[in-house]
């Protein structure tokens, strides 16, 4: 490892620590996720949760409803997940849950918020570096209505110290300079689902990809990552770190695999700011992407070029120097 090495640059954080989390402190968690009909039959079959209502439209309709139920169990797990990055995803398992409530139907296409009260944290007794966190979390619509609320309990990681962090970057163009060097937090493992199912869906025919006898008597011996896969993999890795205020992707170039990836790799991203062209309201911004295996090889790298809005233009169209997006109404 060097100096230069990409796995060595700092990190940017993401998830929260147990000393965050104080009593009575309000979460909004800042995605939305629109809950399309493929999402409730892909969950519902998978469940095995054969419940018409939520697979067959026509007897839906004959009950009252005006499309298919999604499955109140998919709406528990989507707030569930739009609240991880604020509250959990430092680490600790997930503990349990109570007084889960679904307070309406949600039907195909409609956009689910959510928001998290901490209503107790307390060190954890068994572990020194970890809290018991309890939240009280509430679903709501593109209207701001509650539709479905209820308490979860995670044990939460205390706050490491001694890492060299960058800033988290709302994705500004302002957040960027060139020459900024930083690591991404999240990885992914690349599981045969990936080896089979992405080359698939994509109709690439290599076999390669999905076939251990045409590899087996290679200088590989398996089946290798479909470089699109690894290459959507590393910039997927970067985005939100350096896209959080996109306005489009302009292109990628000098895409490079140096190093095959196989079943059980796990992929990490770092990012190069090379370039920051202001442009009234926006700015065109060129980083440098590098996919990092496990041990630390590059596995992919390449250049890509986005357009991004600056803090400076938001803040005047919002009038009030406020630099967030609109948010969606709340009723509590």
């Amino acid at each position: 490892m060097t100096a230069s090495d990409p796995a060595d640059w700092p990190l940017i954080p993401r998830g929260s620590s147990f000393e965050d989390h104080t009593v009575g402190r309000v979460f909004d968690h800042h995605w939305g996720r629109t809950v399309h009909a493929s999402d409730n039959v892909f969950f519902t079959t998978q469940m095995l949760a054969f419940n018409p209502l939520h697979f067959n439209r026509e007897l839906a309709t004959a009950a009252g409803h005006p499309d298919e139920v999604v499955n109140p169990l998919l709406v528990f797990a989507i707030v569930f997940g739009l609240s991880v990055e604020d509250l959990s995803e430092g680490g600790g398992p997930f503990l349990g849950a109570s007084d889960l409530r679904y307070l309406r139907e949600i039907y195909p296409g409609e956009t689910l918020y959510a928001s998290s009260t901490v209503v107790e944290a307390r060190e954890s007794g068994s572990r020194p570096d970890a809290g018991i966190v309890t939240w009280h979390t509430v679903g709501r619509g593109s209207d701001g209505k509650p539709v479905i609320e209820f308490r979860r309990t995670n044990l939460v990681a205390k706050r490491v110290t001694g890492r060299e962090l960058a800033p988290v970057p709302d994705g500004f163009a302002e957040d960027f300079r060139v020459g900024d060097r930083f690591r991404h937090a999240r990885t992914r493992t690349v599981t045969d689902i990936d080896l089979n199912g992405f080359t698939l869906l994509v109709m690439n025919t290599a076999t390669g990809h999905f076939s251990e006898q045409e590899m087996e008597d290679t200088p590989f011996g398996e089946r290798i990552n479909f470089g699109g896969l690894t290459l959507a993999l590393t910039v997927g890795l970067a985005t939100q770190d350096t896209s959080g205020q996109l306005v489009r992707e302009e292109g990628l170039d000098d895409i490079r695999f140096a190093t095959p990836v196989r079943h059980g790799d796990t992929i990490g991203a770092a990012s190069e700011v090379l370039a920051v062209e202001p442009d009234g309201a926006q700015a065109r911004v060129s980083f440098r992407h590098y996919g990092i295996n496990q041990r630390g090889e590059i596995v992919c790298q390449t250049t890509r070029t986005v357009r991004v809005r600056s803090r400076v233009a938001l803040a005047n169209q919002a009038g009030d120097g406020s630099t967030r997006a609109p948010a969606v109404p709340i009723e509590r």
